[in-house]
């Protein structure tokens, strides 16, 4: 049964040192599967982390990996191949007796474990705020999903926001939808695209050496044409 997601206030602070970094991190998911069959799940707030999340990481082409029951072996083999190149490990899912058996095995491969402590669930709001502050003192780091996606958006390169990868990765992360269903001559607010979106992209691009304004989204309004303003604005 789904309980309220607790505060950040009622979280021991994390003791961890180090500095989240979009182009070393790896998010896991864990038990994903069995959190969507859940009743109730789709309207709450940690379906909402978790889809803000992961969003992100597709926009930032930050690797997933989905560690769930059946296919857990392939998850870990996966997850072992990334730790060499991306050390800093970034959980959200399912707080599972699994999860909980293979932390301190993965501490032992890096220091650099995160849980984001606002998507993720425990069999009720007590045993959250505990587990969270018991990991805290064990050394491993834990933030919110808002703090996750402001400090990967500030990490990314320039060079990776301001491609073509980049932009096409940020605008359909603002649709929810996948960068293949965008079809790049159709008017980007047939898809949802609002004044919303078209701040936080404006305000990304700007913050990497873009010359865009809010104005020239909409005189740019297919995907196609977007990415190559953008791209010109930023002199690539």
């Amino acid at each position: 049964m789904l309980y309220p997601m607790p505060q950040k206030i009622q979280f021991a602070s994390s003791q961890a040192k180090w500095q989240l970094s979009s182009t070393q991190s790896v998010l896991v998911l864990v038990g994903l599967q069995n959190l969507r069959m859940m009743a109730g799940i789709q309207d709450s707030d940690l379906m909402t982390h978790l889809i803000q999340i992961s969003n992100k990481a597709k926009a930032l082409d930050i690797p997933i990996v989905d560690l769930y029951g059946d296919d857990l072996i392939q998850g870990m083999q996966q997850l072992g191949e990334y730790a060499s190149t991306h050390p800093q490990l970034i959980f959200a899912g399912q707080v599972t007796p699994m999860l909980k058996q293979i932390l301190p095995h993965l501490q032992s491969v890096t220091e650099q474990i995160c849980v984001i402590d606002d998507a993720i669930l425990l069999p009720n709001q007590e045993q959250h705020i505990q587990w969270i502050d018991n990991i805290s003192a064990q050394g491993l780091h834990h933030m919110n999903s808002y703090s996750l996606t402001r400090l990967w958006n500030l990490s990314a390169p320039s060079e990776y926001v301001l491609s073509t990868k980049g932009i096409m990765l940020a605008v359909a992360e603002q649709l929810d939808m996948d960068a293949l269903e965008i079809d790049p001559n159709v008017d980007l607010r047939q898809y949802g695209l609002d004044s919303v979106a078209v701040v936080s992209l404006v305000g990304v691009w700007r913050a990497n050496g873009a010359n865009v304004r809010y104005e020239d989204v909409y005189a740019h309004p297919t995907l196609h044409e977007l990415v190559s303003f953008v791209l010109q604005s930023a002199g690539r």
